[in-house]
């Protein structure tokens, strides 16, 4: 396993890794397309080195994740890492790639004087909650929405 800075030739890994996580979260069909904000935000996450690149012993791109330190929410004070996404493709699941990625993340927090990781998960990623639960993440807020 090797983990690297994202470059533009991995926004095919991005791009599926964002509609899959969109999928899986259940949202409306009209939130699940990929947009050119979202290409736009994946390019400037790779410009300033914020997206990290898991590959497999064959050298093939297989993880990301995204994490940021500009991110502000209102229900959250203080200094954090936010991760925007973190995406293992589902055929190399249960691998041990994401708890990889999430250990650089922790050293990048660490190194940088941050003392928290935030993420949001949607509560039908049930499979995302009980690996963020292994990892030692715990609920904080829950958000409730009613479409119209």
């Amino acid at each position: 396993m090797k983990i690297r800075d994202a470059t533009e030739d991995d926004l095919e890994l991005l791009v599926e890794g964002l509609l899959d996580v969109r999928m899986i979260e259940k949202r409306p069909e009209k939130d699940i397309p990929v947009t050119g904000e979202d290409v736009e935000s994946f390019r400037k996450g790779i410009r300033e080195g914020a997206i990290r690149v898991m590959e497999d012993g064959n050298g093939g791109s297989v993880a990301f994740i995204y994490y940021r330190t500009d991110m502000r929410i209102p229900y959250v004070s203080g200094e954090y890492l936010w991760i925007d996404i973190i995406y293992v493709r589902e055929d190399e699941r249960g691998k041990g790639y994401g708890s990889a990625l999430y250990e650089e993340a922790i050293e990048y927090a660490k190194r940088s004087g941050i003392d928290r990781i935030v993420i949001d998960i949607f509560d039908v990623n049930q499979r995302s909650k009980e690996f963020h639960s292994k990892m030692e993440f715990a609920p904080s807020y829950t958000i409730y929405i009613k479409e119209l």
